[in-house]
């Protein structure tokens, strides 16, 4: 495919070249030529080969851990189990450091119990206050009735000037009932509104806490099946991950694979991707059997490409394989295998 691009660049060159009436030399024609030949036999070549892919066994029951979101872009993981070593279902098989989850587990539980006082003693003061206010506009009626008392007497006797020294008392009552009518409006207000803002602070507490608790378990990762473990390669050194590592949020560490459902899983190159098809049937070889070989159909050919830095920089396809017939072997998860499509399409 490289020598492709670059026989076509050169003969645009030479076009080029040609359009401007430069005269080429004839070593660089010769050059052109030959590279030309070298292209078209490497491609016929290589049509004529048919596609073989490496590959290896798994198992569809098959669990993968991946590095939590912590509440950091790293995390280290402080151990695994032993790497080939068969685990029951249930058992620790990773663990996750989670030193700063846990210290910040115990601030905000701390901080829930101070919020907690603060509601009891806020609410306590708002009561007290809403009480007074009630009192006060209890008193402001009790004086209301008082002075309606003078002006409701009807007597020869009294003065105008008396009378309306009673009147302006009335008014004066009426406008401190009214003042205390708001001053307990607001007041209820005021208890309600600030007591619902520290519940929201309350609440607030919770929800870190149950994240935290929930962050925390899992960090330890328990084994979903009974098989054994496998280590995930590091997405940028190609070596496996070990214990002592920071890894990044959602990166494969290990998997753990039951010893049963065996299918075979492959990465294909995505110019190889487009001779591959669903359904399609392929011969199956194992290097620990060479003598013998068993057939498969291709199940499923990921629409997702991933990057295999180890193998190229080029994006790959997973494909999954399974089996005809399962080979009357023991068979284990991390066998090698070599995968030959049958009727593979032509470039």
């Amino acid at each position: 495919m490289k020598i492709q691009v670059h026989i076509t660049a050169l003969l645009k060159a030479f076009q080029h070249y040609q359009s401007l009436r430069i005269t080429v030399p004839r070593s660089l024609l010769a050059l052109v030529c030959f590279i030309s030949m070298v292209g078209f036999t490497h491609t016929s070549y290589a049509n004529s080969q048919p596609l073989i892919l490496s590959g290896k066994v798994s198992s569809s029951a098959k669990q993968v851990v991946v590095a939590p979101r912590a509440s950091r872009w790293q995390i280290q993981i402080q151990w695994m189990a032993e790497e080939g070593v068969v685990v029951n279902a249930g058992e620790l098989v990773a663990v996750f450091d989670g030193a700063t989850e846990q210290a910040l587990l115990e601030q905000t539980q701390e901080r829930l119990e101070a919020l907690e006082l603060e509601y009891q003693q806020l609410e306590m003061s708002l009561n007290q206050e809403y009480t007074e206010a009630e009192g006060r506009l209890k008193v402001a009626k009790m004086l209301v009735d008082r002075a309606k008392i003078p002006v409701s007497v009807t007597s020869d006797t009294i003065t105008e000037y008396q009378r309306g020294q009673d009147q302006l008392a009335l008014e004066r009552a009426l406008m401190e009932q009214i003042k205390a009518a708001e001053a307990l409006e607001k007041s209820k207000k005021q208890r309600i509104s600030g007591l619902a803002k520290k519940q929201l602070d309350i609440d607030k507490a919770k929800e870190d806490i149950v994240y935290y608790e929930n962050l925390l378990t899992k960090l330890n990762v328990v084994a979903q099946h009974t098989g054994p473990v496998t280590y995930s390669i590091h997405p940028w050194y190609g070596t496996k991950v070990k214990s002592g590592m920071n890894v990044q949020p959602s990166w494969k560490v290990l998997d753990v694979q039951a010893s049963t459902d065996f299918i075979v899983e492959s990465f294909v190159h995505e110019i190889d991707a487009i001779q591959l098809s669903q359904g399609q049937s392929v011969d199956i070889t194992f290097d620990a059997f060479p003598g013998e070989a068993y057939t498969g159909e291709i199940t499923k050919i990921s629409s997702q490409a991933e990057n295999k830095p180890q193998l190229s920089n080029a994006a790959y396809f997973p494909v999954e394989i399974s089996f005809r017939s399962l080979p009357k072997r023991t068979l284990y998860p991390g066998m090698s295998v070599r995968i030959t499509p049958e009727q593979v399409a032509k470039l």
